[in-house]
């Protein structure tokens, strides 16, 4: 197995059962965000990214595992920042693109060519939608399938909250009935496509009915900004996230960093409760959870310190596994 690890300086190639030290580091693509790999070929993998520097790639393809790349950025996005990617769950080589400017694209051929979501762009009080540091540019911050039904499909906007198509893009219903409205992660339940989750500056919020509303669970939860959420349905459903003391600006003040809490749900979003972590809060903040595949409810996460860690089945025994990296946002494993 191979961890595609996508960081502030790039896509850093490691093993996470023989040691910390890279097999691999690329530079192409930069800045990596986020990333997203093909249900039907394992190996074909999406890499977006921010900090736009003109004339580099914002959005990457790999067909063999990480080794090489190619630039597929859309022309219309070529001044765009990408900030979230989705892979469908069930057609190969349909692709979604979330970018600044909340502006959503779609490929059916794998990142060869994409269109733009025009029902996206006439969603109603979008010009209201926002981002606190300047320039104010709200972008798509998640794209998640509905796993019981692929072509039901749910986009988070930071800040614009959350939406819904039913038909891959063609149509959108709004979803902001009590979520606070920066959105950082959409997911619906396996086993329940009524059941929703998020993850917000303001908390973790649940809705019940299909998104009609939302309630933030308070329960368990210490610590307020909330990013990463797993949905693990491997024995029953566990829900993990991660929750950090304060907002951004402040994981670099302070001697405690982003001060980060991993938490995890055993009875579907209502309550939670901290994982046993290395040696309590993290200085670093978890920004993407991903299950792994050798192992049933284990997963792996990528840390804004530079480390990666990873859980045994159900959120035992969490280890960290790299050290000393980039900034790392996302990361994907290939067996």
């Amino acid at each position: 197995m191979r961890l595609l690890v996508g960081t502030a300086k790039g896509i850093i190639i490691l093993d996470p059962d023989r040691g910390a030290t890279p097999l691999m580091v690329l530079a192409d693509p930069s800045s990596v965000w986020c990333m997203a790999q093909d249900a039907a070929d394992p190996g074909l993998v999406y890499a977006g990214s921010i900090g736009h520097v003109r004339g580099r790639d914002m959005l990457a393809r790999t067909t063999d595992g990480g080794r090489t790349w190619t630039d597929i950025t859309p022309a219309a996005a070529r001044d765009e920042e990408i900030w979230a990617l989705a892979a469908s769950p069930a057609v190969k080589n349909l692709v979604f693109a979330g970018a600044s400017h909340a502006r959503l694209f779609r490929s059916t051929n794998g990142g060869n060519t994409f269109t733009e979501s025009s029902a996206f762009l006439k969603i109603p009080g979008r010009d209201r939608w926002s981002f606190p540091p300047p320039p104010h540019i709200p972008h798509i911050r998640s794209i998640s399938f509905d796993p019981r039904d692929a072509t039901t499909m749910y986009v988070g906007v930071e800040e614009g909250g959350v939406f819904r198509t039913r038909d891959r893009g063609e149509t959108f219903e709004v979803l902001n009935d009590g979520i606070y409205h920066d959105v950082h992660t959409v997911a619906v339940d396996p086993a329940e496509s009524t059941r929703l989750y998020a993850t917000t500056g303001a908390g973790f919020y649940l809705s019940e009915n299909g998104g009609a509303s939302w309630s933030r669970v308070y329960q368990g939860l210490n610590r307020g900004y909330t990013v990463p959420l797993l949905v693990d349905a491997s024995a029953g459903t566990s829900i993990f996230t991660a929750a950090a003391a304060g907002p951004p600006p402040t994981w670099r003040a302070g001697s405690t960093g982003a001060d980060a809490i991993m938490f995890r749900s055993r009875d579907r979003g209502a309550s939670f409760t901290p994982l046993e972590m290395m040696d309590g809060p993290l200085r670093g903040m978890v920004m993407r959870l991903r299950a792994d595949p050798s192992c049933p409810g284990g997963f792996f996460g990528a840390m804004t310190d530079g480390s990666v860690i990873r859980a045994g089945a159900h959120g035992a025994s969490v280890t960290m596994i790299a050290e000393k990296l980039p900034p790392a946002n996302d990361v994907v494993a290939i067996a």
